[in-house]
């Protein structure tokens, strides 16, 4: 009876999430939507054949792994619904509710297993409801917080809520398996290693942030279950203790850590950000105060989709924050550890402080990425639900009420927060305006308004709306970090109307050249490029060119972006001057800097478009023996029935030239 009573339960919760969420489901796509979406031709599939799926799953560009599990969803997503955006968020929104019941499956599991040792209260020891209970106090916290919106209505993002259905999977599997089994047979332990090694494979391949599930896997083993078995006795696998092995898997992964890290620690791989490794590392001690502010006291004004806005730390006192939140990061992990070694009944603390900080192991550390991003917590604030029904019920049946009362009201507020931030989300001109309103000082939040507004003005054919997004662009350059996409868009914005300004052209010339080479350098370039081939734009053709060599020259542009530059502007110069000796000048100069699998296709074209088909088939063949993944496979074939259509051609012609030749008519 319990057990059904607790399944209702959990279904209601479903329930009410869903109808927070709802509104948002009407919204629109948003910022890098465009680029690993919309704008991913391999992704929008017609087909479920074999071929095209490899080559939808490979089609992305984000991380080292591409994340193939994550595009394969969103190809599916496509096939069975266009680009509809209601249907890619609901999918998403199918995506966090299976999530909730793993962390509710996950909270159970952990409450369980540190119960079974140190129970948190007279009653839990005696209560056996104490587990369930508090799975669902730790699921509805997690599942409601508005903290997780965007891993949710930010389409893209499903890279994350996806990678986390299969690393919640394997803890919650492995928990299971631990807390519940009594024999661990060597079949048994064989079967839940290959499906434990099959979840985690999947988390990692819809996003790279899922490798940090295997720490977590270990941490939890270390923290909850101990390497013993139900009656408490050692458990060994075989000969050997099972807590030695998990300690050799720790050890194991602290040394590929140790080996992989100075591939982090190289000075280039900031190139392309307004700071240096040490200036992220101090900013991102204040970064995680941040985070536990939105977790614990979260305000609509302050959660955004975009935190470019975030001061960057320059050294311990600018801002003097920096410091503190050093001091603060040891102060409470030292206080975590004490209350760990001599307090056993707390040991959760340490077990929710401990999982916050792995889940920033990746993202908030050494890797180049950008400082601050919500969804960043979508699974490391998982240890601080857990913590809170171990603390409810430490209050006790005389604060028990009072305890629940408060929970409730908070939980009120949260749910109340992701439904008003759903409704903003449901309008796309609303939720630019709220964001920039929010964040005036933000780069990202300014170009996102000036980016709606441009739409509403191609569409109504509105010169009033083209100078609103002229002005907003305006705004954000002179935002605290910006990038270079507003100057382009300012002059894609020109038109007879709005005549392109010189003074954008030379300071986006500048920009290009001195700035930090910013990731969207790549795409607006290519957008221009596309933007002047079209006729659409109104820059002069030795300007834009300028802007490409400006590019080319930025010295902390990284060669695998000169390269696509040059292809670029082979691209370029066939498609605005038919210069091919140039075009193939430019084409020879990328390869040597970068030889890959789209560089011989683009040559393979080249050749193509230019009669010569034996160089074609060479380039193709090249191209095919280097694409073992297949990621490119149907534009490879679209190249051979290209070459095979003007192989035909030139014999018919040539038989033809024949027959004129001897006197046959042609």
């Amino acid at each position: 009876m319990k057990k059904t009573g607790y399944a209702v339960r959990f279904l209601l919760l479903l329930g009410v999430i869903a109808l927070l969420y709802w509104p948002g489901l009407r919204g629109g796509y948003l910022f890098d939507d465009e680029i690993n979406i919309l704008q991913n031709k391999r992704i929008a599939i017609e087909t479920l054949d074999p071929a095209t799926l490899r080559t939808a799953a490979w089609s992305g560009s984000a991380g080292p792994l591409k994340r193939p599990v994550s595009m394969l969803s969103f190809a599916l997503n496509h096939y069975f619904t266009q680009f509809d955006p209601f249907w890619f968020k609901l999918v998403n929104l199918a995506i966090h509710l299976v999530n909730t019941l793993l962390v509710g499956a996950l909270a159970c599991l952990v409450l369980a297993g540190f119960a079974r040792r140190h129970p948190p209260s007279a009653s839990a020891r005696e209560n056996p409801d104490f587990p369930a209970r508090g799975a669902l106090i730790a699921a509805a916290l997690w599942g409601i917080h508005p903290l997780n919106l965007t891993s949710v209505l930010y389409v893209v993002q499903r890279m994350t809520s996806l990678s986390a259905l299969f690393g919640l999977a394997a803890l919650a599997s492995y928990g299971a398996w631990r807390l519940v089994s009594t024999r661990y047979t060597p079949c048994r332990s064989a079967g839940m290693a290959i499906l434990v090694a099959f979840f985690l494979t999947a988390s990692a391949l819809s996003k790279e942030s899922g490798l940090l599930f295997l720490p977590f896997l270990v941490f939890m083993e270390l923290m909850v279950f101990q390497g013993l078995k139900q009656d408490g006795t050692p458990l060994r696998i075989g000969r050997l203790e099972y807590r030695r092995l998990v300690w050799l898997l720790f050890w194991a992964g602290v040394l590929v850590l140790l080996w992989k890290l100075p591939t982090f620690l190289r000075p280039e791989n900031f190139h392309n950000r307004d700071f240096t490794l040490e200036e992220r590392l101090m900013t991102e001690a204040r970064v995680l105060f941040y985070y536990l502010r939105l977790f614990l006291a979260p305000t609509l004004s302050e959660l955004a989709i975009w935190h470019d806005d975030f001061i960057i730390s320059r050294n311990l006192w600018t801002p003097f924050t920096t410091a503190l939140s050093l001091l603060g990061l040891t102060l409470v992990t030292a206080l975590a550890l004490r209350i760990h070694a001599r307090h056993p009944a707390w040991r959760i603390v340490w077990f929710a402080w401990g999982w916050f900080l792995i889940a920033h192991a990746m993202e908030s550390t050494v890797i180049s990425l950008e400082l601050v991003h919500e969804h960043r917590n979508y699974v490391a604030t998982l240890g601080f639900a857990i913590l809170v029904p171990w603390l409810i019920e430490v209050a006790g049946p005389r604060f028990s009420r009072f305890a629940f009362l408060l929970f409730g009201g908070v939980l009120s507020v949260f749910g109340f927060l992701t439904w008003q931030r759903a409704e903003i989300w449901a309008r796309p001109s609303q939720h630019a305006a709220f964001e920039a309103q929010a964040h005036p000082d933000s780069d990202r939040a300014n170009y996102q308004l000036g980016y709606v507004y441009a739409q509403e003005a191609r569409i109504r054919q509105d010169p009033r709306l083209a100078a609103l997004a002229v002005a907003q662009m305006r705004k954000a350059m002179r935002a605290y970090m910006p990038d270079n996409a507003p100057w382009f868009n300012t002059l894609f914005l020109a038109s007879s109307r709005i005549p392109v300004d010189p003074e954008i052209v030379a300071q986006l010339r500048t920009r290009l050249k001195q700035q930090p080479f910013y990731n969207s350098n790549m795409m607006m370039l290519r957008v221009l490029a596309d933007c002047q081939i079209a006729g659409t734009c109104r820059l002069s053709h030795q300007d834009a060119e300028g802007l490409f060599t400006a590019a080319i020259e930025n010295p902390r542009a990284p060669p695998s972006a000169r390269a696509m530059l040059y292809l670029l502007l082979a691209t370029y110069h066939t498609g605005i001057h038919g210069d091919i000796e140039r075009a193939e000048e430019f084409l020879k100069k990328a390869e040597a800097i970068q030889e890959d699998v789209a560089t011989h296709l683009l040559f393979m074209e080249f050749y193509t478009n230019t009669g010569r088909l034996a160089e074609a088939r060479q380039r193709l063949e090249k191209a095919i023996r280097m694409d073992k993944l297949g990621a490119l496979r149907q534009r490879a074939e679209k190249g051979r029935r290209a070459i095979e259509a003007a192989e035909r051609q030139s014999g018919n012609a040539g038989k033809h030239d024949g027959k004129e030749k001897n006197g046959d008519p042609p």
